[in-house]
């Protein structure tokens, strides 16, 4: 059995693997776009996510503040003199 296409049997191997080494290439090129790609989106929301967290750490703070009846300030201090 013969390779019927006519590149291949014009070509010699040199060139075949020359053309084969390109496209891996080419091909190891796009993985490496896609991975930067990637790694870029994903600092994107490592950071959101710690900026999430931090807002979430003062609202859970002032949460606990306001419920806790120790940290409100009295409200018969807080009348002024003449009452």
């Amino acid at each position: 059995m013969t390779d019927s296409s006519p590149s291949s049997s014009a070509s010699s191997p040199e060139e075949r693997n020359e053309a084969r080494l390109q496209r891996i290439e080419m091909a190891l090129a796009h993985l490496q776009h896609d991975v930067d790609s990637l790694n870029s989106s994903l600092l994107r929301h490592f950071h959101r996510l710690q900026e999430f967290e931090a807002r979430f750490g003062r609202i859970e703070h002032e949460l606990q503040v306001s419920s806790d009846p120790a940290e409100r300030p009295d409200a018969a201090a807080d009348r002024p003199p003449h009452y």
